[in-house]
């Protein structure tokens, strides 16, 4: 072993403790080359709600009666006073909770899709998240995510094309393309944690740049100096001060989305955000109007409304959409919850939603299948009428990708009306 492929390898273990530090993968710092000229760009922030979310207490069917007598102890009264449903188009409604939204769908910057799934639900947490993070029917351990499919067949604009702002990557982000995970800015901006990863980026930087008798694939040399550079950006933009707009909620996605609106009006040409957010899995004691569910509403509905706000005069460039990997059964449960479903309910919401309002009739999309027996999935369950694949087709368009085939093998895309 020569001294120069020893010191590459204590430089490597060093980013790694720094890539730790952030929320990053190594991974990222070996990947393929991507242009650095910032330019702006449409971004998509997607927002997974992973545990199962229940769509029919989010997006009310306050006009289905079969909705109030399958759950007597957990259903959102219809419209009319404090603590009901908000009105949405005469049939549905939104969570009191989620409140903080009304205003976005009243100016048609938002819409709701209240019965999207897939024909192959396996009610499993694992397998149902894997597949719409890969949007693979037969996906295996190695597949990659349909995002980083997106990154593979479309050309970058900027130092960093796609992060997620959380502690690990999702697996839709991994792949072939170089994404990156980051817990937050403020750890870029800390001086000690800061002046650390920097002598470690220019040490690597010093070790890619030397002529070696082992030199490193040239695809994994362009790929480490841009991931450098990429983090180098991050690190201006954490220096920089915070110029949002509006106060944020001093949630744990309050803060994320704070970080996303920060990052994109950086101009580092973002295509893609993901925040997550769990703990929908609400087998008991869900609550109505108030409770763990009603919790977590409010804590999505005030950092995507604060998110909007703060992104007014770019929501032309962004797409918000709310994914979960599947919803609950209709009826309740015998612990006032609700057991492993079908279909659930997406949001989406930005500049796109706007434009496209002519085009459809109101602020729901898709059909509506209905809750007596003979309706529901397996007698138990909202069927779904939208596939979740049609909504990631429009979002590649909207990123300007026309290869959804190629991302999304083997399905036939159906619009939805989201453009």
């Amino acid at each position: 072993m020569n001294s120069m492929n020893f010191s590459r390898r204590s430089l490597l273990q060093g980013a790694g403790a720094s890539a730790a530090l952030l929320g990053m993968p190594l991974r990222a710092l070996a990947l393929e080359d991507q242009p650095l000229a910032a330019t702006r760009k449409p971004t998509v922030i997607l927002v997974f709600l992973r545990g199962g979310m229940d769509g029919l207490n989010l997006i009310v069917p306050h006009g289905e009666p079969e909705y109030y007598r399958l759950r007597p102890g957990i259903s959102i009264p219809r419209p009319g006073g404090e603590g009901t449903a908000l009105d949405l188009d005469g049939f549905f409604g939104l969570h009191p909770a989620a409140a903080s939204l009304a205003p976005l769908f009243a100016q048609d910057l938002a819409v709701a899709l209240p019965a999207v799934g897939h024909a192959g639900n396996s009610r499993s947490h694992f397998k149902e998240q894997d597949l719409y993070e890969t949007a693979l029917v037969d996906s295996g351990v190695l597949a990659s995510g349909w995002l980083n499919r997106h990154l593979v067949t479309s050309t970058g604009r900027g130092p960093v094309r796609a992060l997620a702002l959380g502690d690990t990557l999702p697996r839709s982000l991994r792949g072939e393309a170089s994404a990156l995970a980051l817990r937050s800015l403020d750890e870029l901006s800390f001086d000690g944690a800061a002046d650390s990863i920097g002598r470690t980026l220019k040490a690597l930087g010093e070790a890619y740049s030397k002529d070696e008798s082992e030199p490193i694939p040239a695809a994994l040399n362009r790929g480490g100096r841009t991931s450098l550079e990429a983090l180098e950006h991050l690190q201006g933009v954490a220096r920089q001060p915070n110029d949002s707009k509006v106060e944020f909620p001093s949630t744990d996605l309050g803060r994320r989305a704070r970080e996303a609106s920060r990052l994109i009006r950086a101009d580092l040409g973002l295509e893609v955000i993901e925040l997550d957010l769990g703990g929908w899995d609400t087998h008991q004691n869900q609550g109505r109007v108030t409770g763990p569910y009603a919790n977590r509403l409010r804590q999505v509905a005030e950092a995507l409304s604060a998110l909007v706000l703060d992104l007014e005069d770019r929501l032309d460039d962004v797409m918000i959409l709310t994914v979960t990997e599947f919803g609950r059964t209709v009826a309740q449960n015998g612990t006032n919850g609700t057991d492993h479903g079908w279909a659930s309910c997406a949001l989406a919401m930005g500049g796109p939603v706007l434009k496209s309002r002519a085009r459809r009739a109101g602020p729901i999309l898709g059909s509506w299948p209905g809750l007596t027996g003979e309706q529901l999935n397996q007698g138990r369950d909202l069927p779904h009428t939208t596939d979740f694949r049609d909504i990631y087709g429009e979002l590649l368009t909207f990123l300007g990708n026309e290869q959804a085939n190629e991302i999304v093998p083997g399905h036939q895309f159906k619009p939805v009306n989201l453009l």
